[in-house]
């Protein structure tokens, strides 16, 4: 169930962050068909199709990677970019998770799959927030975001060991 929350609100984190990267600098045709994918990735989620994951994180990598070329925020970019391949890889897990044999402790392994994201998440924010305090480019939406990215954060590891 954790992973199923893991894996909305990082579509809609990474989603959003790329919307957002475009809209701020003037490109709302594209803000908008990437809250478009975001839609039809959730759509794909709900329905199970298994290949549209791939799909989305194609898109999602170009979409970023197009925003860098052209000069748009890089955390926007960076977020997006990693919120892709976060919601790719908790879609394979899931998937995985369902045909895990009978005996296996499934709780388990979702809590070290997510314990290993959560590193990867930290460690990238606070690589790419030194990048653009080194750059000048630290603003007060990037703040929001890594705030609100923490409480989440904080609320899973509170949750994670009251329970155990």
């Amino acid at each position: 169930m954790m992973t199923y929350f893991g894996l909305i609100f990082n579509l809609l984190m990474g989603v959003g962050s790329l919307a957002w990267g475009y809209f701020y600098d003037g490109y709302p045709d594209i803000g908008f068909a990437l809250l478009g994918l975001g839609l039809l990735w959730g759509w794909s989620i709900w329905r199970r199709w298994r290949w549209f994951a791939p799909i989305g994180l194609v898109a999602t990598t170009l979409a970023a990677a197009a925003g860098l070329w052209i000069n748009l925020p890089f955390g926007w970019m960076m977020a997006g970019g990693v919120g892709g391949l976060l919601v790719y890889d908790l879609a394979a897990f899931i998937h995985r998770l369902r045909f895990a044999a009978p005996g296996e402790d499934s709780k388990r392994l979702e809590r070290t799959h997510l314990a290993r994201l959560g590193l990867l998440i930290v460690l990238t924010f606070i690589l790419s927030s030194i990048a653009m305090l080194w750059q000048s480019e630290f603003s007060f939406e990037w703040a929001i975001f890594l705030g609100l990215a923490s409480v989440w954060g904080m609320s899973l590891l509170v949750r994670w060991m009251i329970r155990n």
